[in-house]
């Protein structure tokens, strides 16, 4: 909704952001020139209240909610068009989601379908699964992406100038991430004989094991684990890469999921070493650099050849600019959603 929410105002419209008060929360929509309501509370139930005196004082038109439980379950209250940011949380491995929170996610799945007007789905893979679930075609549904929000064209930077290639990551560090496939693949790299420095941005449950494991594989001295940065930090790090990596695995998770960092990637035009799994390959196109997944020698041989790139990669970001998005989300409604309820 972040990148939605400013090219909504533009259009005119009325733009209210009801968020947990965290100061994760209010830093991450500080930016954004919208109405803002934090709640704060202990416990569901006052979250509940809270939410609906917001619906009674506001009476929006549409409520749009990120991911469907009795928390949200409170629009239901209101003369209001309810779209959902739908994902497929049951599919998670068990080593990260328990079997009860699954089995929770499963069901409210499965009555959000029955509950909601409209669906936002990231994916194909989500797209599909929901419509093969809405046997009755009950709900509308909308693939949208994430998107990126303004162009960087600029070239290589001063790593490059300096004669290394900067290799950089960004997320969260744990094996289903693909932490691991990359130290691994960094003595494959370095055995090329090219000066390479690899920047991991994040942090996570396994960062102390990468670490252990590049100290063990004798290439600290080529990879530098930065943990969360700043965001204007995070702006120096990301323009002075020349090559970027977005891990990904052949897993339902993957393919349902649209990896937010490979469109932030894509602003900087540079090459982007992924798999052709789920979103990436739909951002990408042929200009993507794919390795096998699981496969750290592949992960390493398609790095050396997105390091050989000159210039700026011609990604088609206008495709995915959250203002064409904004744009189709709102045709979205006003065709097919809105015209629904007032029947």
């Amino acid at each position: 909704m972040k990148g939605l929410a400013p090219h909504l105002l533009a259009a005119g419209h009325g733009v209210t952001i009801v968020a947990k008060d965290t100061p994760e929360n209010r830093k991450y929509f500080s930016a954004i020139d919208a109405e803002k309501v934090f709640f704060s509370g202990p416990g569901m139930l006052q979250e509940i209240r809270q939410k609906a005196r917001v619906l009674m004082k506001r009476c929006p038109d549409v409520v749009y909610a990120c991911g469907w439980g009795l928390r949200n379950g409170v629009t239901l209250m209101g003369n209001t068009s309810i779209v959902e940011h739908a994902e497929v949380l049951s599919s998670f491995p068990s080593a990260e989601r328990k079997a009860v929170l699954r089995t929770k996610d499963y069901l409210m799945e499965w009555i959000s379908i029955f509950v909601t007007d409209g669906l936002v789905l990231a994916s194909d893979h989500l797209l599909k699964l929901y419509q093969n679930r809405d046997i009755f075609d009950s709900v509308k549904k909308l693939k949208l992406p994430y998107g990126v929000e303004g162009f960087n064209s600029a070239g290589k930077k001063d790593a490059v100038e300096k004669g290394v290639i900067n290799i950089v990551y960004m997320g969260t560090l744990c094996a289903s991430y693909g932490i691991f496939d990359i130290v691994d693949s960094v003595p494959h790299v370095v055995d090329a004989d090219i000066p390479v420095e690899y920047v991991i941005l994040g942090d996570g449950p396994e960062r102390e094991e990468a670490v252990n494991r590049a100290r063990a594989l004798g290439i600290e001295e080529y990879i530098h684990f930065e943990g969360y940065v700043d965001e204007d930090v995070l702006e120096e790090r990301l323009a002075s890469a020349d090559v970027f990596l977005a891990p990904m695995f052949d897993t339902v998770k993957d393919k349902a999921r649209c990896p937010s960092k490979i469109p932030m990637y894509m602003r900087y035009r540079r090459p982007i070493v992924t798999c052709r799994i789920g979103e990436a390959g739909a951002y990408l196109g042929d200009y993507g650099f794919y390795y096998d997944p699981g496969q750290p020698e592949s992960m390493a041989r398609q790095v050396l050849k997105a390091s050989r790139v000159q210039g700026p990669v011609d990604y088609d970001l206008q495709r995915i600019s959250w203002r064409n998005l904004s744009e189709r989300f709102l045709t979205w409604l006003g065709e097919d959603v809105l015209p629904d309820q007032k029947r």
